[in-house]
């Protein structure tokens, strides 16, 4: 398992039972994964990212994915 893949691992567990989200986002030194808030109004079913966090990303570097989990599915990527 990469190091991003572990990390976005990572933070669905932290964020469950609610629903994780976050960039993985292409560096000059690679790929990394950037969580981000997930600011909607149910999030134990649904994500929406914050806008800071959007603008972030995109300040950082190339975003390659959004990723986002489901917390009451199966725990690998998809």
């Amino acid at each position: 398992m990469t190091e991003t893949e572990s990390a976005i691992l990572a933070h669905a567990r932290r964020c469950a039972p609610a629903e994780s989200c976050g960039f993985v986002i292409s560096t000059p030194e690679g790929d990394r994964y950037q969580p981000c808030v997930n600011i909607s109004a149910e999030p134990e079913a649904y994500f929406r990212i914050a806008p800071e966090d959007w603008l972030r990303a995109e300040m950082q570097g190339e975003i390659v994915a959004l990723v986002h989990s489901h917390p009451g599915g199966l725990p690998w990527l998809s």
